[in-house]
């Protein structure tokens, strides 16, 4: 029933955008392919039981039917490419839960995910091509290309998730003590600094600094939720501080960056067009918005990637950016919730860092938007165009079902 309330939603918001055109309204149909994937994707899930979470899809399907309602309303190209992207990500989320006979045994290969993830970087750093200043696709110019870092991320998480639950025991044990037995604890966090490290290291030279910026994240996260011991997040912080003032003074394009946050006023027909465009635009939806398809999109650089949270804002005003980001919300919550009820420590840390890892992807671009931190090239999980960002995000969603339908406690029946 959610799903085809959010399938009325979707169907709604696409025909005000072709009623603003002036399109045939049987544009719908390709809103209704993307509803279509989802309820299908739901009945192959339940025909493997009802213990998976219920609120998950719902969420993301309305998440996804925004994104493709505003890539339709900037490029109805693009969002004819997104729309076979949902369909192969759908696909795939559900092969890997149904591949996936217990999520528990993913553990096993941990330490193949901790290199897998470094080997897609190196092969990124050497042979990847470079778009936007950054080196971060692989493949064959003009035909088709990838993100590996995308996928790097969730075999990032399984390494940090089945590690820390191997290793949790001792690393909090030992952290508790002083002197001798607290180096011992840093012996045993050897492996996750130096696979973080590594990959931060990588991402950096690479120019990927929003990645960079959420791997750092997650070690801070996974660093407390192993050790219950504030001290490691706050060197962690005290590190990243310490790590961009060096890129400031160092690295011209984040010195670029940081310089068209902090004054964008300064420059801005250059460094600060973008960040004021999106300014400009949130303000001009004001409260309730200037309504689909009746914003001024085009004035804004990268608005169907890193600044489409500027074109919902714009048309759709501060009502419907709250809403986007409340459901941001539910999908976070909905994954902590399944880690906090997990009766299997890996399954509770995959779970926290995928959903760690979501929600500070969320935070980072709308945050950069709003300029409230400086503006990064990451996607908005489900609503930028990407595909390697979508299918990356539909596989991590299969990870999080799975771990809900296989380290959740059963459901007590009434009658017991």
């Amino acid at each position: 029933m959610l799903l085809l309330e959010g399938t009325a939603l979707m169907a709604l918001g696409l025909l005000l955008v072709c009623m603003s055109q002036g399109e045939s309204p049987l544009r719908l149909l390709r809103i209704m392919t993307v509803a279509g994937s989802f309820i299908v994707a739901a009945l192959l899930l339940q025909a493997d039981g009802n213990r998976r979470d219920h609120l998950l899809l719902p969420a993301v399907c309305l998440i996804t039917g925004c994104g493709v309602i505003f890539l339709w309303r900037l490029d109805p190209e693009i969002a004819s490419r997104q729309i076979i992207w949902v369909l192969l990500g759908s696909s795939l989320m559900v092969m890997t839960y149904y591949l996936i006979d217990d999520v528990r045994d993913v553990a096993r290969y941990k330490y193949t995910a901790g290199v897998g993830a470094i080997v897609l970087m190196v092969a990124t750093m050497v042979w990847g091509q470079e778009h936007g200043g950054a080196r971060l696709w692989l493949g064959v110019e003009g035909l088709v290309s990838v993100q590996p870092g995308e996928f790097a991320k969730i075999l990032i998480c399984v390494f940090l998730a089945g590690y820390a639950a191997d290793k949790g025991d001792i690393i909090r044990s030992q952290s508790r003590e002083a002197g001798l037995m607290a180096s011992l604890a840093l012996r045993y966090m050897a492996p996750l600094l130096l696979v973080t490290g590594f990959s931060l290291a990588l991402f950096v030279f690479l120019r990927d600094l929003g990645a960079a910026m959420l791997f750092l994240g997650l070690f801070v996260a996974v660093s407390y939720l192993v050790t219950g011991r504030k001290r490691y997040a706050a060197l962690m912080t005290g590190l990243f501080a310490g790590g961009a003032v060096a890129a400031y003074y160092y690295m011209p394009h984040v010195g670029r960056r940081f310089e068209a946050w902090l004054t964008p006023h300064a420059d801005p027909y250059g460094a600060g067009h973008q960040i004021l465009q999106g300014l400009f635009g949130l303000a001009a939806g004001g409260i309730s918005g200037v309504g689909f398809g009746n914003g001024f999109p085009e004035s804004l650089p990268a608005a169907h990637t890193d600044t489409i949270f500027a074109v919902i804002g714009e048309e759709l005003g501060l009502l419907g950016g709250v809403g986007l980001m409340l459901l941001f919300v539910l999908v976070a919550f909905r994954t902590f919730n399944i880690a906090w009820q997990s009766r299997d420590r890996f399954g509770a840390m995959l779970a926290a860092n995928l959903g760690i890892v979501f929600a500070l992807q969320t935070l980072v671009i709308i945050g950069g938007v709003l300029r409230i931190i400086p503006l990064t090239g990451i996607t908005l999980p489900f609503v930028s165009y990407g595909g390697s960002s979508l299918v990356a995000n539909f596989i991590a969603l299969g990870l999080v079902l799975a771990v809900s339908r296989d380290c959740l406690r059963p459901v007590q029946s009434a009658a017991a």
